[in-house]
C-alpha cells in the first residue's frame, strides 16, 4: 500500500468513526499534529502507532493497510470507547489510560438515540452500584452522551461526577435542579438510598458535575 492510499483509508475510516483529528489523535495516544501529516501523506506511522490508530478505530492494523477485506457492515458501526466508572477532572472526558477497550456499536442506534458518535461512552458500573437497581443493574454498560449538559430535564437520568478521596468517578442518578437556588438533587430508584444535594457555586456550569445523559443501558452479562 502507497503512503497515499494509507492516509486515504485512514482519513475515511476516521470519518465514518464520526471523530475529528484531535478525538482520535487523543484515542490513539498521538499528537494531533502528527495525525494530520499521515492524513496528508507526509509521514509514515510506525508499526506501534498503526496498531494504535486501528484500535482507535475499533479495525485491526491489516484493515488500515488495506491487507483484509473490510466486513459488509464495516461502515455501520462505529468504536465507541468503554472505560470503567472513573471520569476524568476538567471537562466532561474519559482517561485514556482507563479505556479497557471500544465497542462496535451502530451508527443508527446512536441516531436513533440522538447521540453524535463522537459524544458517546460506555461506562462499566461497578458491582456495588445499586442505586438504580430498580431500573439499571448493577454492573451494567450505560451509554452517556457527553454533550455539554446546559439545563437538566426533570427526574431523567444523567452521569454525576462523584469523587472518593482521592479517586474520581461518576454515579448514576435521576435529576432535580432548582433553578432560584442553583441545587441538585440526586433521586435514586432504590429506596435504600436517599435523596442528596449538591449546591453549584456561582456560576459553575453544570457541564463540570453533570457528565452527561443515560440513554441506554445492558445489564452485566451472568457469570458462567
Amino acid at each position: 500500500m502507497t503512503t497515499e492510499e494509507l492516509s486515504w483509508r485512514l482519513r475515511r475510516l476516521r470519518k465514518l468513526a464520526g471523530l475529528s483529528q484531535e478525538a482520535l489523535a487523543r484515542r490513539a495516544g498521538v499528537s494531533r499534529n502528527f495525525l494530520a501529516q499521515i492524513e496528508r501523506g507526509e509521514s509514515v506511522p510506525t508499526v506501534s502507532v498503526l496498531r494504535r490508530l486501528a484500535s482507535a478505530l475499533g479495525t485491526t492494523a491489516g484493515n488500515l493497510l488495506g491487507e483484509e477485506p473490510s466486513t459488509p457492515h464495516s461502515g455501520e458501526t462505529v468504536p465507541v470507547p468503554l472505560v470503567a466508572d472513573r471520569i476524568a477532572a476538567g471537562p466532561p472526558a474519559f482517561v485514556s489510560d482507563h479505556v479497557e477497550g471500544y465497542e462496535p456499536l451502530p451508527t443508527s442506534l446512536l441516531h436513533a438515540l440522538g447521540v453524535e458518535p463522537s459524544h458517546a461512552v460506555l461506562v462499566r458500573l461497578g458491582k456495588d452500584q445499586d442505586s438504580m437497581a430498580d431500573t439499571i443493574p448493577p454492573g451494567a454498560t450505560v451509554l452517556l452522551d457527553l454533550t455539554p449538559v446546559e439545563h437538566i430535564i426533570p427526574r431523567h437520568i444523567y452521569a454525576v461526577r462523584e469523587e472518593a478521596g482521592d479517586s474520581l468517578g461518576c454515579t448514576i442518578k435521576r435529576l432535580v435542579l432548582d433553578p432560584s437556588s442553583r441545587v441538585l438533587i440526586l433521586l435514586s430508584d432504590n429506596p435504600a438510598h436517599l435523596p442528596r444535594a449538591l449546591r453549584l457555586r456561582p456560576g459553575q456550569p453544570l457541564s463540570e458535575v453533570v457528565l452527561g445523559r443515560v440513554v441506554w443501558w445492558v445489564p452485566a452479562r451472568p457469570s458462567l
